[in-house]
C-alpha cells in the first residue's frame, strides 16, 4: 500500500510539470534563428530582465546591439554575461536615463552622430515604485520613465527612423487595460491613495496609445505584451519571506522566465508583420507570438491629446 501512496506525490509533481511545459508551448517561442549581422538594435533597459534577454539573442544571431542603459557599471556587467554565452555580434553600451529630459536628449545627440543608421529602437525599459515619486521635471516617476522618456527619445530620432525606415517596438503590458488618462492630472501624483499597480497601469495604456498614434503618422510600430514574468522588475516592493513560501509555487507555474517573455519582443523586432486589420491604430498588439486585439475600448480624441499633451510635457 505504501508503494502506492509514494506515486501520490511523484504523480502530482509529474502533472505539474507536463502543466508549465503546456504553458511554455502555448506562450510560443522564436524558431527564426537566422542572421542579424549588419543590423544595429537599440534595447533600452538592456543590462536586466527582458532587455537582458532580449539583447542576448539579438547579439547571438550576429546583430550589433546599443545597450541604453541608466547604470553603465550594471551594462558592462550584463556584457560579461553575455559574452559568456556567446561571441557573436556586437554589444555597446551607452548611458540613457529615461527619467531625465537631459539624458534623452543627450543619448539621442550620440545615435544620430555616431549611429545614425540603426535598424530597430526597442522601447523595452520600465520601472515600479511604491508611493508617489517624481523625476526632474516634476512629473510622476511611471508616467515620466515608461512613457515620456521614451515619447521623447522616439521624437527626437524620427527622422533617422524614417530615413532608416526603421522598426519601433513599444512594450506596453494586458495591465493597460486597468488604465486611465486622466489629462486633469495628467503627469501628476494622485492626492487621493491609488492602487499599488495604478500608476503602471497608466504607463503601460500611455504606451499603446503611442503606438497607434506612431502607426497613423506611418511608423512600422510593433506594440506588445510579455506576458506576466519572473524579473526583478518589481523589486521595489520588498515581499517579505511568507510571500516566496506562498507564491513561489505559484510563480514557477504561471509566470514566464525573463527568457520566454522576450520572445514577444524579439519577434516584434524582427518577424512581425502588421496587416490593415491588425495593427496597434485597430488596437491589436502581439502576445504569445500573435496578434491578439485588445478588449480595451481606444478612443481617438484620447489618442490624439495624449501625443499632443506628451509633446508639450516633453518641451517639443
Amino acid at each position: 500500500m505504501s508503494f502506492w501512496y509514494a506515486l501520490i506525490p511523484v504523480g502530482t509533481a509529474i502533472s505539474i510539470y507536463g502543466i508549465r511545459k503546456l504553458c511554455e508551448y502555448q506562450w510560443g517561442w522564436v524558431r527564426n534563428k537566422s542572421s542579424l549581422e549588419g543590423k544595429i538594435f537599440i534595447v533600452t533597459g538592456a543590462n536586466t530582465g527582458l532587455g537582458f534577454e532580449t539583447t542576448k539573442a539579438l547579439v547571438a544571431r550576429g546583430a550589433t546591439v546599443i545597450m541604453a542603459c541608466r547604470n553603465e557599471d550594471r551594462a558592462n556587467e550584463a556584457v560579461v554575461k553575455i559574452r559568456q554565452a556567446t561571441a557573436n555580434g556586437h554589444l555597446i553600451v551607452l548611458r540613457l536615463d529615461l527619467s531625465s529630459f537631459n539624458s534623452v536628449k543627450e543619448f539621442a545627440d550620440k545615435i544620430k552622430t555616431t549611429y545614425p543608421k540603426f535598424d530597430c529602437l526597442i522601447n523595452n525599459a520600465g520601472m515600479a515604485v511604491q508611493g508617489n515619486q517624481t523625476n526632474a521635471e516634476n512629473y510622476e516617476l511611471h508616467f515620466a520613465t515608461n512613457h515620456l522618456g521614451h515619447f521623447l527619445l522616439t521624437d527626437l530620432l524620427k527622422d533617422v527612423i524614417a530615413k532608416n525606415s526603421a522598426r519601433i517596438v513599444v512594450v506596453s503590458s494586458l495591465m493597460h487595460k486597468r488604465g486611465r488618462i486622466d489629462f486633469d492630472n495628467l503627469g501628476k501624483c494622485a492626492t487621493t491613495p491609488r492602487s499599488r499597480n495604478g500608476y503602471y497601469c497608466d504607463s503601460k495604456l500611455a504606451n499603446f496609445y503611442f503606438a497607434r498614434e506612431l502607426y497613423k503618422k506611418g511608423f512600422d510600430v510593433h506594440v506588445l505584451c510579455p506576458g506576466l514574468c519572473h524579473t526583478d522588475f518589481f523589486r521595489d516592493f520588498n515581499p517579505r519571506w511568507y510571500h516566496y513560501v506562498l507564491f513561489s509555487p505559484i510563480v514557477w507555474l504561471m509566470l514566464r522566465s525573463s527568457e520566454q517573455g522576450a520572445q514577444n519582443i524579439i519577434h516584434c523586432a524582427t518577424d512581425n508583420e502588421n496587416t490593415e486589420e491588425k495593427n496597434p491604430a485597430t488596437g491589436y498588439m502581439v502576445r504569445n507570438l500573435r496578434q491578439t486585439k485588445s478588449k480595451y475600448q481606444f478612443d481617438d480624441l484620447t489618442s490624439v491629446r495624449l501625443w499632443e499633451e506628451s509633446l508639450k510635457m516633453c518641451g517639443l
